[in-house]
């Protein structure tokens, strides 16, 4: 039994000095820009801001920003914002992480006619999927949501609260902290 204990004291005296230590890294904050695009009349296409952490990147928790252009139709020009929290998973696969996420948030709708303007907020609940794919300093992010949100009774003018919301994020992934082992 002592021989045994003396071999493995032994053994870890040679090993342990020449092993490298092992690095990982808590966190990232993500700072960036989105470009998206949603279904017609609306949405449309649109643009805004994201920030977000990824503690230990597992998961990812951050909050958006978008302005959707729209459309105009019967001389009503329909516009809207969305503000969200995002919520997602990350799955290491290969060079790039996979991230199935929900965002949940308002949108807040705006018609505009001829003297008038009508504004309207609603719950938003987008379940979507993105891939961060690293390049240089950045990261781009292409994500594919699909919006489901409360139904704007008081605009003038019908709009689509329902569909699929493309987006391309542009992040400066900033890292947090490492630790050693």
């Amino acid at each position: 039994m002592r021989r045994a204990a003396r071999l493995c004291l032994l053994l870890a005296a040679v090993a342990l000095p020449g092993a490298s230590s092992l690095t990982g890294q808590i966190g990232e904050l993500h700072l960036g820009v989105v470009a998206s695009h949603g279904t017609p009349g609306a949405f449309g296409p649109g643009a805004g801001l994201v920030v977000g952490i990824a503690p230990g990147r597992l998961v990812y928790v951050g909050v958006r920003w978008s302005y959707q252009f729209g459309s105009t139709e019967a001389q009503v020009r329909t516009r809207v914002q969305s503000f969200a929290a995002d919520l997602g998973v990350q799955i290491p696969a290969g060079p790039v992480e996979v991230v199935p996420s929900l965002s949940l948030g308002a949108l807040r709708y705006a018609q505009r006619a001829p003297g008038s303007t009508t504004h309207s907020v609603e719950f938003l609940a987008a379940p979507g999927l993105s891939v961060e794919i690293p390049v240089a300093r950045i990261a781009l992010i292409p994500e594919l949501q699909f919006y489901l949100a409360g139904k704007p009774d008081n605009l003038p003018v019908p709009v689509t609260h329902r569909g699929l919301l493309t987006s391309l994020r542009l992040v400066v992934p900033i890292e947090v902290s490492r630790f050693r082992w």
